[in-house]
């Protein structure tokens, strides 16, 4: 299992989700709306499966590429 991870809008910085699940099962999830509090920057967001990898807690690898 892998932890689905998404971006902090404020910091850049990769969170996660809180969520686990396997490849299989995320390809199959729809992409709605989840409210989450972000422990980037104490604020909640909303993402979006579009949004989201799969990763590990504390994971910045995805952030810093997308970033640069």
């Amino acid at each position: 299992m892998a932890t689905m991870m998404t971006r902090c809008p404020n910091t850049g910085r990769a969170v996660s989700t809180g969520v686990s699940t396997s490849s299989v099962k995320f390809d199959t999830l729809p992409d709605v709306g989840v409210r989450m509090h972000c422990p980037a920057c104490g604020r909640d967001h909303v993402w979006r499966k579009r949004e989201a990898w799969l990763g590990h807690d504390g994971e910045s690898t995805r952030a810093n590429e997308s970033a640069a």
